[in-house]
């Protein structure tokens, strides 16, 4: 046992990709900006926590007079160990098969059955943040509503600790059995695509249930439940100590925890037993992709080997090494690519779920058939939320791409070879720049471009896609510029695996904020102008331009100044 509290600790302050980190202040700087990151997470679930709570506390209050609340405790825990079940899958594939800690564990004094379980207690820390702020909401409400006991109180902490452990242990099962039967999916490659999936979803699912559970009445919510009675049955079925768990919250009832606890004990022993012969034969046959190598023939090799121009084939390189790793495409490409429409999609789910089909179509029918569209979209105030909308996008956009806040990180040990190449680090800086700006653009021009044309074509005034055009252009320029240099300053080259130099890199968090402030600053300069000054929108859009355009060529300089001088005397970070 002391040897398995020995090796969670080390797993949990080394981390993934972070046995090489220095010590003292960039271990502080890394660990602080971990501490920012869960903090902004919880801020952004912290409406879900609310409506979780009242859900609790108005939840026994209009159920108790009709004896259903425990009904809706279990429910909710039933819910709740689904979403730690599906949540638990690609953090086991992070943690178990994605690190590659194992090679280095194996020859240590660690018998496999404490590596197993030494990672398993590390997911199970990484879950307390969702029970926190999605399970524990609910049972303080829920308690303070019924007006509980002691009892209440000390099962509603036990159970908030063990709460995790059945469904992550059915997730870890589930994982190590496909990953030792189905040999073609060992790979690091596919099993990064399939945890992006999995996180993807879950993130959507997160967003729908929050916007569905604000608009649900108790009535909704009780009907819901009693048309979902064969569900739970199959639910107790799946997890057979879940009424145990129940019966101890609706119940105050100490002794049904202690029967909790200890059948939970005894998946948790059965688990510990039999999960290192499922899991050290596959993870020893993982292998990191599934291309393989081919020999070039020599007419492939004269067609391929060209002269060209040296930031062109430079910035071709790191373009190919985006796409070809799949950590750095899933979260440097994918994302600013991606999010973009998903925003529109929910917001038009949103938008067709309130109103319905019907209504919708016939309510931009009649917009447009009495001409309120060309009306509404007459004068200044139009294009001036067109132009703080487009602003804003671009600054939303630099929270997604980071392809120019981790380009220097991103290389790794292989930064050295910067220094060996035939080429310019002022050439160098230009190449690692295009694929950033190339995206970020990508991700939100298009949708500017689209949007005020149709408006144009309603009535907004035509200089709004010029001024769209060329605030979203400057911005873009302004935040690679400025994550480059960033990065450049301070890099993290030390990782062990892709995903760590994107993951584990607190650099561009901060990076990101600069970004936003610098934005928001901008936005409100421009509100201020418009909005209280009432100047005219299009003065107001040429000082914003301006002011965009002065920090864009200072960033720039900044640049191509001080980035060369920090690429001349770089070393390891």
């Amino acid at each position: 046992m002391r040897n398995l509290w020995i090796l969670t600790r080390f797993l949990l302050k080394s981390g993934p990709g972070k046995s090489n980190q220095k010590s003292g202040k960039k271990k502080a700087f890394s660990d602080g900006g971990r501490i920012v990151v869960y903090l902004l997470l919880g801020v952004c679930l912290l409406p879900v926590s609310v409506l979780l709570f009242l859900l609790g506390y108005s939840g026994y209050t209009f159920l108790q007079p009709l004896g259903l609340e425990t009904l809706l405790i279990e429910f909710v825990c039933a819910i709740g160990m689904m979403v730690i079940f599906f949540y638990g899958l690609p953090l086991f594939l992070s943690e178990y098969y994605m690190d590659s800690d194992l090679v280095k564990l194996l020859p240590l004094p660690f018998t496999p059955a404490q590596i197993v379980g030494a990672k398993g207690f590390c997911c199970l820390l990484n879950e307390y943040y969702l029970i926190v702020l999605l399970f524990f909401p609910f049972l303080l409400g829920y308690g303070i509503s019924a007006k509980m006991g002691i009892f209440y109180w000390i099962n509603m902490i036990l159970a908030c600790l063990i709460f995790p452990v059945v469904p992550l242990v059915y997730a870890a099962v589930l994982t190590m059995l496909v990953m030792r039967l189905f040999k073609n999916i060992r790979n690091k490659d596919f099993l990064s695509y399939l945890g992006f999936a999995a996180s993807l979803i879950f993130a959507i699912g997160i967003n729908v249930f929050s916007r569905s559970i604000g608009n649900f009445e108790m009535q909704d919510i009780m009907n819901l439940m009693e048309s979902q009675k064969g569900t739970l049955r199959a639910f107790r079925t799946i997890f057979p100590n879940l009424p145990l768990m129940t019966g101890s919250l609706a119940d105050a009832s100490f002794l049904k925890m202690i029967l909790y606890i200890a059948t939970t004990a005894v998946i948790l022993a059965v688990f510990f037993a039999l999960a290192w012969k499922i899991y050290l034969p596959a993870v020893l046959g993982m292998s990191e992709t599934t291309s393989e190598k081919r020999i070039l023939s020599k007419e492939e090799v004269t067609r391929t080997v060209k002269s060209k121009n040296p930031v062109r084939t430079y910035a071709m390189i790191e373009w190919k090494k985006l796409y070809r790793t799949p950590a750095w495409f899933m979260n440097c490409v994918l994302m600013p690519l991606i999010w973009p429409v998903f925003m529109l999609g929910i917001a038009l789910i949103s938008i067709i779920s309130s109103l319905g089909m019907a209504k919708t179509t016939g309510l931009w029918t009649r917009l447009v058939a009495d001409g309120t569209i060309f009306r509404l979209l007459k004068g200044e105030l139009p294009v001036a939320v067109a132009v703080l909308t487009a602003a804003g996008i671009a600054v939303m956009m630099s929270m997604f791409c980071v392809i120019s806040a981790t380009a220097m990180s991103r290389k790794g040990s292989e930064y050295i070879y910067m220094k060996c190449i035939p080429m310019s680090y002022h050439d160098q800086i230009r190449a690692m720049l295009v694929s950033g700006i190339l995206i970020s653009l990508l991700g939100t021009l298009p949708y500017a471009l689209v949007f005020n044309m149709i408006a144009v074509v309603f009535g907004l005034h035509p200089a709004t896609l010029l001024y769209t055009t060329v605030i979203t252009v400057l911005f873009t320029l302004f935040v690679n510029y400025e994550q480059l240099l960033f990065d450049l300053a301070f890099p993290k080259l030390n990782w062990e695996n892709e995903t760590a130099a994107i993951k584990s890199n607190n650099r561009s968090l901060i990076s990101v904020l600069i970004d936003l402030t610098v934005g928001a600053i901008l936005i409100g300069a421009g509100y201020l102008l418009y909005g209280k000054l009432h100047l005219n929108i299009h003065i107001t859009t040429s000082v914003m331009i301006l002011l965009t355009a002065v920090l864009t060529f200072a960033m720039r300089t900044a640049l191509f100044k001080w980035g060369v001088q920090v690429m001349e005397h770089l070393e390891s970070a």
